[in-house]
């Protein structure tokens, strides 16, 4: 007999996104998506998933699910989120915490804020 697996349901209250996002629910809304063996970087296009034929197998990289906007947590729309390569996922955080350093990093702030819709909540603590 197969054995039922336990629903994960949304924390009721969560002090912080952080904490949401330790949470057994996020993980296993950010693995479904990332799951799909079609997922590509919302960025650089990269596949998540190549397949090896001498192997025969899967090869996976690694990803993250990065939220657009927090507006919607913890019912996040399709819209609210993007897979991202980690390469990108880090270098767009980055850019964002760079931004007061130059004019360039200003200017690509502003690109990447194009892609992240950050609403004005101060959400944004990568590390």
């Amino acid at each position: 007999m197969a054995r039922k697996k336990k629903e994960v349901l949304p924390p009721e209250h969560c002090a912080s996104v952080r904490e949401y996002e330790k949470s057994p629910f996020w993980k296993k809304k950010s693995q479904a998506i990332l799951d799909d063996k079609d997922v590509v970087c919302a960025i650089c296009g990269r596949p998540r998933w190549t397949w090896m034929p001498r192997a025969k197998k899967w090869k996976k990289r690694r990803f993250s699910t990065h939220h657009r906007t927090y507006q919607n947590v913890p019912n996040e729309k399709p819209g609210d989120l993007m897979p991202l390569c980690c390469l990108e996922h880090t270098d767009a955080h980055h850019i964002l915490q760079c931004e007061n350093v130059s004019e360039m990093y200003r200017e690509l702030a502003v690109i990447v804020r194009r892609y992240f819709f950050y609403d004005g909540i101060d959400t944004f603590h990568p590390w």
